[in-house]
C-alpha cells in the first residue's frame, strides 16, 4: 500500500465519522463536499505513485548518456536493479543489459544536515 493509499483509508475513517456524527446539516454538507474533493485530487495523482519514478524503456529512454538506475527482467522473469547508461543504441552497465524495462534517474547524493 502506497502513502496515498494510506492518505485516502485515514480520510475515509474521518469520513464515516461526519456521515454518522450529529453536526449541523450545512457544517456537515459541506465537510464531506470538502472531503469528496480532497479524495479526487488525491485518485487523480494515484498513478504518479504506482511506478515510484520508473519511465517504461517503451515510453522514452535517457536523453544523454548519464548514469541511470535501471530494472532488468531475465527470460524466467527475475528481475534486478542496476546502474546504467544508454549510448543511443545500447545499455552499458553491470550484468546483462539486454533485457533493461524501465529505468529512473539517480537519487541525489546524501547532504548531512
Amino acid at each position: 500500500m502506497n502513502v496515498l493509499e494510506k492518505i485516502l483509508e485515514e480520510i475515509s475513517i474521518i469520513k464515516t465519522r461526519y456521515e454518522s456524527g450529529n453536526h449541523d446539516f450545512i457544517f456537515k454538507k459541506s465537510a464531506l463536499c470538502t472531503i469528496v474533493e480532497v479524495e479526487s485530487i488525491i485518485r487523480s495523482h494515484m498513478d504518479e505513485v504506482k511506478n515510484d519514478g520508473w519511465i517504461p524503456v517503451e515510453e522514452r529512454l535517457p536523453e544523454d548518456e548519464r548514469m541511470v538506475l535501471v530494472t532488468c527482467q531475465t527470460k524466467k522473469g527475475i528481475r534486478s536493479t542496476n546502474r546504467a547508461y544508454y549510448d543511443g543504441a545500447f545499455w552499458h552497465g553491470s550484468g546483462s543489459m539486454s533485457s533493461v524495462t524501465a529505468w529512473q534517474p539517480l537519487p541525489e547524493p546524501y547532504k548531512p544536515k
